[in-house]
């Protein structure tokens, strides 16, 4: 040790609190002016240190599993006890499973299921608090390298516990749930509620932002939301508990306070495109047939409920001029009259109509429709006169259909 005088060592104690203040003082400053630069610093000083904190947290770890094993041996009786007890309960729900389980796989062969992408993972262990009194977050020996990028969802053995925002060459820093920044979306299993689960530096985080009409149940399953994009569905967090009236917060399923091995996973999962507007028409076929033809195609930008509308105001259209032409035989052939139109028309072009020409077309003819009694078929025969008689014996009016002068 350097033998040092006792003025200069006064004097040395009077400096170091000021010179630590502007030190820090400065530090703050610096971060402000670039995170960048600070962020960087301060995880290559993590890098360095996380091999000694290993190396320190080695023997601790090792004490605390020996004492465990201790206290373990003093109950092994009552431990064997529990364990038969849940051995026999376990056979019985093992049978249930199995059955599940075929019946399950069969429905999804039927159904051509899809299953979901399985993420690869890490696993890291703990090697430091990098947290602090307004800071929640923990280090673990798994960098880049090892495939952790920021962003990956960190897991422990009983449930979610943070996500990676930093990551330097050798270790990544992972933000705790309880965080004063942490804000997940949460869904709530039995009220089938949405919240967030936003971190207050305590053991259980809060739910906010929940329906007024739809309060959070106690004792209710949390799990994530999957909203935003930030995390994937489903991952457990914790169960609801009301430290006080109109309060809930979130229990989790993991011990945050005492983290030891994390498993990190990489949910990349990507966007998914959303389809076109709904209801609209595939008009390709008719968009071809109209560019061949040189015309514009009517049905461009029509939808499916413009098309509707379109059909039942042109078949609305054809019974309004039916119903004003007049009167139609209808299935039995009771009102025994027809009509000119349409019909008469039908029964020009088809020859049904006969002329003393020569040919029926030229031919001048009168003819009278008979309609027909009973009108099963509506089948018609021709007679030898070039009247038209229809199968039947009932009476009908008359209808006559003038054919252009003949050349006989």
């Amino acid at each position: 040790m350097i033998p040092v005088s006792i003025q200069i060592r006064q004097a040395l104690e009077r400096v170091w609190l000021p010179v630590m203040l502007l030190l820090s003082m400065a530090m703050i400053l610096l971060g402000w002016a670039n995170q960048r630069l600070t962020n960087a610093a301060r995880m290559a000083v993590a890098d360095v240190l996380s091999p000694v904190w290993a190396v320190i947290a080695e023997p601790g770890e090792q004490l605390s599993a020996a004492l465990s094993e201790l206290r373990g041996i003093g109950h092994l009786a009552q431990e064997n006890a529990r364990l038969r007890t849940e051995n026999e309960t376990l056979r019985g729900w093992y049978d249930v499973a199995v059955s599940l389980t075929e019946e399950n796989q069969t429905l999804k062969t039927n159904l051509h299921w899809m299953p979901d992408p399985v993420p690869s993972f890490v696993t890291g262990r703990v090697v430091g608090d990098a947290g602090g009194l307004y800071s929640h977050a923990v280090l673990i020996g798994a960098g880049p390298q090892s495939g952790v990028r920021v962003g990956n969802v960190a897991l422990a053995a009983d449930g979610f516990v943070g996500r990676v925002t930093e990551t330097g060459g050798h270790s990544a820093r992972i933000l705790l749930i309880d965080d004063v920044a942490s804000r997940i979306p949460v869904t709530l299993e039995t009220s089938h509620g949405t919240a967030i689960m936003a971190g207050d530096n305590s053991t259980m985080p809060r739910l906010m932002y929940y329906a007024q009409d739809n309060h959070p149940i106690e004792g209710e399953r949390v799990v994530t939301s999957g909203q935003a994009e930030l995390l994937p569905a489903g991952l457990p967090v914790g169960t609801v508990h009301y430290i006080r009236a109109s309060t809930p917060v979130v229990a989790p399923y993991a011990r945050l306070d005492h983290l030891t091995i994390l498993r990190v996973f990489d949910f990349d999962s990507g966007t998914i495109d959303s389809p076109d507007a709904p209801g609209r028409v595939p008009v390709a076929p008719l968009r071809q047939r109209g560019a061949a033809t040189g015309q514009d195609n009517p049905m461009d930008g029509m939808t499916l409920g413009g098309v509707v509308d379109g059909l039942s105001g042109r078949a609305a259209a054809g019974a309004a001029r039916s119903s004003a032409a007049g009167p139609v035989d209808g299935p039995d052939g009771e009102n025994g009259v027809t009509t000119e139109g349409p019909a008469a028309a039908d029964g020009q072009a088809n020859g049904w109509e006969s002329g003393t020409g020569t040919e029926p077309e030229t031919g001048s003819a009168t003819g009278a429709a008979t309609g027909s009694g009973d009108g099963d078929d509506g089948r018609q025969r021709q007679n030898g006169a070039g009247a038209s008689v229809p199968a039947g014996d009932g009476s009908a009016a008359p209808a006559v259909n003038q054919a252009r002068p003949g050349r006989g």
